[in-house]
């Protein structure tokens, strides 16, 4: 239609090159680099190039023997060459290269390097490989230092991943921004959550600001400092960093300032309209500050509706009650003002970078289905040039928004295909990969519906430290030329690479394959509802009796005692870094998903009138004791530790500045406030203050973790203390006192997150194999239905 060249027309005008995004390249020696830092003393062995003999012009590497010995990988970039090093390690050296709480590596020297005898060529299938929500970076890579993001990065890389989010160090461009248009000092920090919640403020703004707050100017310096680097190691292996864009929610201040009548307030956010000439102006700031301090890959992650209404998250409705009404399949037309916001939203990132790509978490529109809200998405579609406007397609468990609308693939917009299936970083074995095995092939022409514009393949889960066996199977798919024919097969095959095998195992492989029919061939929830940090539990894994597992939790059961028996034939291997993980995580999600029915029954007794102190005291018992036992199983692996996460905060103080005061809990010392921010963050969200009398509203323990110490001394301890006024109201022959109950929850939570102790250990404690004998021997009655 005639607005659409408009549109064009004016973006041409400051268009410098074509729209195709173009990816990266890197250099060759930063993955010589890479594998300096991954395996000292392999870079011998590698003869590694650039090519430019790609067939069909997508990006590829092939790998093959060389004359001298050596393995030779040739590729299009940076980004291929590493994903060809990473296959190399993996399919030919058994290799697992992963992340410290996602399952950790086994990476070594070989002892005689594997040939590949007949050359190998992969391409990508779609040019992008995705990784990040940003949620991903508060709940998981928050207390990350340079010492963390560089191996992480590494994964990445290794992992053929080439396009994330960049969120790191925005503050202190948002600082700059705000300073400029007339804010002061204590007003921006103010407005600024605290460390642990930073994604909440800058503007997925759903509650609020100043959240375990005011941010110290220490931590947005070094946060900046941080991002740099980030940003060079991104650049020199090809991967893609997307840039925060404005998004148009600003300090309330600004709209007294300014006399600006167009900014809604809501609480101590503007938002503001795109349409609003000072959303212009302060975009053309902040553009021109972030790309002065951080350089630019053209790529801006920016949501939003741009309407002056709250952040999408929040309007539970999701209404785009301005959009025009009409069936989505009818032709764009008419001044739609979601065509002028979205017009207005592009040209704040167009006017600085011509190149600009806007690039909108799919989130906001989740829940939309209507003819009117398809017209409000057409016309941000419609308002950008062809390729500029790219759709992370984020719907839960992978099956793909793009399929709305009569599978209208987001009316012509580029998209990235991925999958959310965690929300909080929390724990659960889930994730069905016989879903994620269309991905992208269902949208690339496999026949079931038109060839669509997908551009991407990815994951966008809020915390990424769980299922290494999901993730990785995701990460595949960006190569694969077809669907996997047999994900059995290719399990177990991943089971013995992890562990070493070069020859079948039994147990593994039985292991292995009864996990794809059960927590993998499933999506149970994206949250965490087992009763280890809920009381009571939810979602239960049992039948009504809360006394017989389901088939699939059998299956689970099943495979926890096939993996113990595995242990006593794999010698060394029963106690790597990876085998322990598959080891423990299991035993924990069988023991998790008890908790569940045991939860039940003890606050069922804690909700009788009159109360009888024996069924209170025998069902809390068992609860708090499976508790503990689920403190002491993951106590035995790294990636279920509190401490050592707990160390990460505090270690990011920066040395001699203490700027952290000004905190509602009147904590004065840096490593003090980090550490309040991690302890809130896990556990209450928003923070408890010293004189509550119940936990504040919000998404309490949505962020919960089964880590040993959180277990113990927080959600144990929780319902020991819940036990423990049960038996006193049972005594003074009352029902339970519901109002002191809150005061206890309340006071322990304000107690444990100022504390600076009851944290657990700080390194695995007990051994993996013996602790999970004995806790399966301890258990294996309240299965004995599965036989």
């Amino acid at each position: 239609g005639e607005m659409r060249s408009t549109a064009i027309l004016v973006a041409l005008l400051v268009l410098a090159t074509s729209t195709n995004a173009q990816q990266l390249k890197g250099t060759v020696d930063a993955v010589y680099s890479l594998l300096d830092r991954v395996l000292p003393g392999s870079k011998a062995h590698f003869n590694l190039s650039f090519t430019t003999a790609c067939p069909d012009g997508s990006p590829c590497y092939k790998i093959s023997d060389a004359a001298n010995g050596q393995i030779a990988i040739e590729a299009a970039g940076a980004a291929e060459l590493a994903s060809g090093v990473g296959y190399y390690l993996r399919e030919y050296c058994n290799m697992t290269i992963g992340w410290p709480r996602g399952g950790g590596s086994s990476i070594f020297l070989p002892t005689s390097w594997p040939k590949v005898d007949a050359a190998v060529s992969k391409k990508r299938v779609v040019p992008w490989s995705y990784m990040m929500n940003v949620c991903t970076h508060s709940y998981s890579l928050v207390w990350y230092s340079w010492n963390e993001w560089e191996p992480f990065i590494d994964w990445m890389a290794l992992s053929g991943i080439n396009l994330v989010l960049a969120m790191t160090g925005q503050e202190e461009v948002q600082y700059k921004v705000f300073e400029q248009m007339g804010l002061n000092d204590t007003t921006i920090r103010h407005w600024f959550n605290g460390p642990a919640f930073l994604t909440w403020s800058r503007g997925q703004n759903e509650y609020g600001n100043n959240i375990a707050g005011p941010l110290p100017r220490s931590w947005m310096k070094a946060q900046w400092a941080l991002q740099k680097l980030i940003l060079a190691r991104y650049r020199e292996l090809g991967i893609v960093g997307q840039l925060p864009g404005f998004q148009g929610n600003v300090p309330v201040a600004l709209k007294e300032i300014h006399s600006d009548a167009n900014i809604t307030a809501a609480g101590g956010t503007g938002w503001m309209d795109s349409l609003d000439p000072l959303f212009g102006k302060i975009a053309d700031i902040w553009m021109k500050t972030l790309i002065e301090d951080f350089g630019t890959d053209h790529w801006y992650q920016l949501d939003g509706y741009f309407n002056g209404g709250t952040a999408p998250w929040m309007d539970n409705a999701r209404n785009a009650d301005d959009a025009d009404v009409r069936a989505p399949s009818e032709r764009f037309v008419g001044d739609s003002l979601a065509f002028k916001r979205g017009t207005n939203a592009y040209m704040g990132l167009n006017r600085t970078d011509p190149e600009a790509i806007w690039s909108f978490q799919g989130w906001a529109f989740i829940s939309w289905d209507t003819p009117e809200q398809a017209g409000f998405l057409e016309g941000f579609v419609e308002a950008t040039p062809e390729g500029k406007f790219v759709v992370i397609d984020m719907s839960t468990n992978g099956e793909g928004e793009w399929h709305k609308w009569d599978n209208a693939s987001f009316f012509g917009a580029k998209f990235i295909w991925t999958t959310l299936h965690d929300f909080g970083g929390t724990d659960g074995m889930k994730g069905n990969l016989a879903q994620i095995n269309r991905i992208p092939f269902e949208a690339i022409g496999d026949g079931s519906v038109p060839r669509t514009n997908v551009w991407g393949t990815g994951f966008t889960p809020e915390g990424i430290d769980q299922n290494p066996v999901y993730y990785e199977f995701m990460l595949d798919a960006n190569y694969r030329a077809a669907p996997v024919e047999n994900i059995t097969e290719y399990v177990i095959a991943r089971g013995y690479r992890r562990y070493g095998l070069t020859a079948p195992n039994e147990d593994i492989a039985n292991a292995w394959s009864l996990l794809v029919q059960s927590a993998y061939a499933r999506d149970l929830s994206v949250q965490d509802s087992t009763g280890v940090p809920h009381l009571p539990g939810s979602n239960s894994q049992f039948a009504e009796d809360r006394r017989t597992p389901s088939v699939q939790l059998c299956q689970i059961f099943d495979a926890w005692g096939l993996m113990i028996s595995a242990a006593k034939t794999l010698g060394n291997a029963s106690h790597t870094e990876v085998f322990t993980y598959d080891l423990v995580n299991l035993g924990r999600e069988v023991l998790a998903q008890l908790s569940t029915p045991m939860s039940m029954n003890f606050t069922d007794e804690l909700g009788k009138n009159p109360l009888v102190a024996a069924d209170v005291n025998s069902t809390g018992l068992l609860y708090t004791s499976l508790l503990d036992d689920i403190d002491t199983l993951v106590g035995t692996d790294s990636a279920f530790l509190l401490a050592p996460w707990l160390a990460m905060a505090r270690a990011l103080a920066v040395p001699g500045v203490e700027d952290c005061g000004g905190n509602d809990v009147g904590i004065e010392d840096c490593a003090g406030f980090l550490e309040w921010n991690a302890r809130v963050q896990l556990t209450t969200w928003n923070p408890t203050l010293k004189n509550d009398t119940k936990i504040p509203a919000g998404p309490i323990d949505y962020a919960s973790k089964h880590w040993a110490g959180l277990i113990k001394y927080y959600y144990s301890e929780r319902a020991t203390l819940a036990m423990e006024l049960a038996l006193k109201n049972a005594a003074e022959k009352v029902p339970l006192d519901n109002a002191a109950l809150d005061q206890i929850k309340a006071t322990h939570a304000y107690n444990w997150t100022t504390a600076t102790d009851a944290q657990g250990p700080d390194t695995p404690t007990g051994d993996p194999v013996t602790v999970s004998e004995a806790m399966h021997a301890k258990y294996k009655d309240m299965f004995s239905s599965c036989a």
